[in-house]
Order: structure tokens, then C-alpha cells, then sequence
């Protein structure tokens, strides 16, 4: 999304049939995350995940996206000759999904830009830890894409969420459904409202926005979404979401936390460790000549 504003639109799912969805009470979880950049860059470059903390446990057991199924992606269309997804005079916002990134975050492939996204595409930027790393959407764009997890998401006992989405901008809306391995739809359809996100401590400036945003979070449990069990989630929005700009991990069953290994101790050059020998040795000549003088 481009513009910061917030839709006073009734939010209705859209397909051969209209009804009103039920909307999502998210509930309230904090990322820890390492910035790579600092100052004014901070949003820019790098955002890493580290874990999540609820209810007083921290968790970084996660299954993250390795599959997308593009159902539907309103095309990109009227591309001029130098015409860019960044902002400027040549900008062309039509389509919906794409791939973004921080202005100066990596990224496991180069963005779509002015191409439609692949379904491996939106998996790789979609499907890692850095936070930076986005499916940017259209304000007036809609989309309809089935992502896969890397494992099975299962119900447990410890009360904490399942599924968690970061939002750029904290003013759109996105449905979700969950689906079995086959793609098909299970349990309820969910909207995720923009009024329930939370904040999640972070800003992101991407290539296709001209300035940081805020970024809000939501928490989803699976029964809310009325199943015991995933394979992936349906993703769904249309031009009355504002173009959600979104990322969305979920925790690989009972909570826990795994530090990251400690920096390997840092091994002498050889050169270095040479002279290190020959300073042990010379030393050791030292001392035993000043034994031989003084006995």
C-alpha cells in the first residue's frame, strides 16, 4: 500500500457469494527482533526475528512459508517504458501481490518490481526471518494465494497462538482460511481487522514507499480459525482492504526457545601463531639462561 489511510468501508468477503466475515480479536504478542542498520537506516536495512514472547514465555520454534499457490493476483498493467514500482515519476501501481524488501535489506532474490510475482517468489520473501522482507499489496489490487507451511500446525494445550502476521502500516485488513495440504479450505473464514493490530516495535522503509511505517501485529489461534490442524492458509483481500502489506510465520508445536550458538572463538593466523611459538620459545631461553647465572 502507498498511502496511509483507513477505510470506512463495511469489509465484506468477496466471491460468488457475499457475507459478512467475523473479524479476529488478535491477540497480544511481542517480536524481539536485531536491526543490521542503525539511526534513520534502522528501517531500511535488515530486521531479524530472534522470538516471540507471550504470556510470559518466549518461543523461536517456528515453520515458516515454503509453498504459495497463486489462485488469482490482479495483474500489472500499463508498463511504459521505464516504467518502476518505485516511487517518482515512472511509479506504476498497478497489480496486487508483490515481493518488497527494506531499501537496503537483502533479500534471497531480487524483487518482482514490474513483473508479476512467481508463487516461489512470494516463498522466499515470505518464507524467511527477516522482518524486512514483505509481500507488498495495492490499495486497489486483489489476490486470492494459498501458502504452505514447512511442517503441520497442530492445536496444543499451552494456550498461546499459532499463527502470527506482521502488518506495514498498521491500516489495512487481510482474510485468512486455513487449508489442508490439497489447498482446500477448512474451518472458518477470518478477517484480521487493522484496529486490532498491536505494534509490533518497528518501523520498514521498502523500495515501493518514499518513508518509514509503522509496523502492527496480529496473534491468531487455530480455533479461531474453527480447525485442530493446518497444512498452509487461503490469503485473501480486494481493493476495500487498503492493500495490506503483510508477513506471517507460525510456531512449530510446544513453545520453546533454542539460544543461537555462541560466536566461535576466534583461531590466531598462522603467521600469528608462528610468532607466538617462537616469543614462547625465545622466552623459555630467557628464563633458563638466568637460572644458569644465578645458580
Amino acid at each position: 500500500m502507498k498511502i496511509q489511510r483507513i477505510s470506512t468501508f463495511v469489509f465484506i468477503y468477496f466471491g460468488t457469494v457475499l457475507a459478512f466475515s467475523p473479524s479476529v480479536n488478535a491477540a497480544t504478542f511481542q517480536t524481539n527482533f536485531t536491526q543490521s542498520l542503525t539511526g534513520t537506516d534502522a528501517s531500511k536495512g535488515d530486521i531479524w526475528l530472534n522470538y516471540i514472547s507471550q504470556d510470559g514465555t518466549k518461543f523461536n520454534n517456528f515453520s515458516f512459508i515454503n509453498k504459495v499457490n497463486i489462485l488469482s493476483n490482479t495483474p500489472i498493467t500499463n508498463v511504459q517504458a521505464g516504467s518502476t514500482s518505485t516511487p517518482g515519476d515512472k511509479n506504476n501501481n498497478t497489480g496486487a501481490a508483490s515481493t518488497d524488501r527494506g531499501d537496503k535489506a537483502s533479500a534471497p532474490i531480487p524483487v518482482s518490481g514490474m513483473k508479476n510475482p512467481t508463487g516461489t517468489e512470494i516463498a522466499a520473501f515470505v518464507g524467511n526471518k527477516n522482518l524486512n522482507n514483505i509481500i507488498d499489496t495495492e490499495d486497489t489490487g486483489s489476490f486470492k494465494i494459498n501458502l504452505f507451511f514447512d511442517k503441520l500446525i497442530e492445536k496444543d494445550k499451552t494456550g498461546l497462538d499459532n499463527l502470527f502476521f506482521w502488518e506495514r502500516g498498521m491500516n489495512s485488513n487481510l482474510g485468512i482460511q486455513a487449508i489442508d495440504s490439497t489447498g482446500k479450505l477448512m474451518g472458518e473464514f477470518l478477517q484480521l481487522n487493522h484496529k486490532d493490530q498491536n505494534y509490533a516495535g518497528y518501523s520498514i522503509d521498502t523500495t515501493e514507499i518514499d518513508g518509514a511505517q509503522q509496523v502492527g501485529s496480529w496473534g491468531v489461534k487455530l480455533k479461531q480459525l474453527g480447525v485442530t490442524s493446518l497444512s498452509g492458509i487461503q490469503i485473501t483481500t480486494n481493493a476495500e482492504y487498503n492493500g495490506p502489506d503483510f508477513k506471517v510465520i507460525a510456531r512449530n508445536g510446544p513453545a520453546y526457545y533454542q539460544a543461537p550458538p555462541s560466536p566461535p572463538k576466534k583461531v590466531p593466523e598462522p603467521a600469528t601463531a608462528a610468532a607466538l611459538g617462537l616469543f614462547a620459545v625465545g622466552a623459555l631461553r630467557v628464563v633458563k639462561k638466568k637460572f644458569l647465572v644465578t645458580a
